[in-house]
C-alpha cells in the first residue's frame, strides 16, 4: 500500500522585517545616534547654563558684599555729621534750590498777565510759608473799587496762585484804594504760557478841524471877503496918492561890530597901532 504525500512548507512566512530588516536596521541606528547626540547637546547646554549662573550668583554675592561695605560706611558718616551744625547749611541749600525753580521772571510774567486796567503795583516780596510754599507779598493801589475787585477776580482765575489773601485796604487821598496782598503759589504751578502780545494803537492823522478854523479867522478879519453866517464887509476906499520914491541903493554895512572890524594894511611908511594891555581889537 502506497504511502500519502504530506504537503509542508517549512519556510516562514514573509513579513515587513524579513523583507526591509537590513533597511529598518540602519535607520533604527541612525535614529539612536541622532538621540545619543540630543542628549550630549542637553546636557552640554544644562551644564554650561549652571556655569553661567555660578559666575553670575558670584558676581552677585561680590556686589551683595561691596554694596553692604559701602553702606555701612555711609552709616558711619552718617553718624559722624553733626546735624545741629549743618541745619542752618542744609536748609539754605533748600531755600536756594526751591527758589530757583520758581525764578523772579516766572513770577513777574504771571503778575503780568493778571494786571487789569487802572491798578498798579508798588512793591513785591517774596518769602516762604511754614508749609515751605513761595508767596508773594504785594503792594499796590487802585483808582476804584471796581478796578481792584476786576484785579482780585484776574489774580483768583490765574491757575499759578492757588490762593489770595487781603491783608489791608484803605482808601487813598484824593480817591482810589490802597492794598497789600498776599499771593501764595501753586505747589506744582502750570506750563508757562507766552504772554499776548500787545501792538501799539495806530496814531490817528491830524484832524482838518483846526486848519478849517485858521482860515476861517483869516477871511473874517480879510476886508470885503464874505464870512458864512456874517454879513460882507465892504473894503475902505483908500485916498490916491503918489507913489513913493524909491530909495537910493545904499551898501550894506558889515556884520562885524565897529570894534572888531578888520582895519586897512598899513601904507608904507606908516606905523601900526597900538593896542592897550588887556583890551582885544581897541585902538589906543
Amino acid at each position: 500500500m502506497a504511502v500519502a504525500v504530506l504537503k509542508l512548507d517549512l519556510a516562514p512566512p514573509s513579513n515587513l522585517w524579513r523583507s526591509n530588516h537590513v533597511m529598518l536596521g540602519w535607520a533604527a541606528l541612525a535614529l539612536g545616534g541622532l538621540i545619543l547626540a540630543g542628549s550630549i547637546g542637553l546636557t552640554w547646554a544644562a551644564y554650561r547654563s549652571a556655569a553661567i549662573a555660578g559666575r553670575l550668583a558670584g558676581s552677585l554675592s561680590g556686589k551683595t558684599r561691596a554694596t553692604a561695605e559701602a553702606q555701612s560706611q555711609v552709616l558711619a558718616q552718617l553718624r559722624q555729621v553733626d546735624v545741629a551744625k549743618e541745619l542752618p547749611r542744609w536748609r539754605l541749600a533748600e531755600r536756594i534750590y526751591t527758589e530757583r525753580s520758581l525764578p523772579w521772571s516766572r513770577l513777574t510774567s504771571e503778575l503780568e498777565r493778571s494786571l487789569v486796567k487802572d491798578v498798579r503795583i508798588k512793591s513785591i516780596q517774596r518769602n516762604r510759608s511754614t508749609d515751605m510754599k513761595v508767596q508773594l507779598k504785594l503792594k499796590g493801589e487802585a483808582r476804584s473799587r471796581e478796578a481792584e475787585a476786576d484785579f482780585v477776580e484776574s489774580l483768583q482765575k490765574n491757575a499759578f496762585f492757588e490762593q489770595v489773601i487781603l491783608e489791608r485796604e484803605g482808601e487813598r487821598q484824593g480817591g482810589g484804594v490802597d492794598f497789600d496782598y498776599t499771593l501764595a503759589v501753586a505747589s506744582i504751578p502750570p506750563p508757562y504760557q507766552p504772554l499776548p502780545k500787545v501792538t501799539a494803537a495806530p496814531s490817528r492823522a491830524p484832524t482838518a478841524l483846526p486848519r478849517a478854523a485858521a482860515a476861517l479867522a483869516a477871511t473874517a478879519k480879510a476886508p470885503g471877503v464874505a464870512v458864512p453866517g456874517r454879513p460882507a464887509m465892504a473894503a475902505p476906499a483908500r485916498p490916491a496918492t503918489a507913489a513913493p520914491p524909491v530909495p537910493a541903493q545904499v551898501p550894506p554895512a558889515s556884520n562885524f561890530p565897529p570894534r572888531q572890524r578888520l582895519q586897512p594894511l598899513n601904507q608904507p611908511g606908516q606905523a601900526y597901532p597900538r593896542r592897550r594891555n588887556g583890551s582885544q581889537g581897541s585902538d589906543q
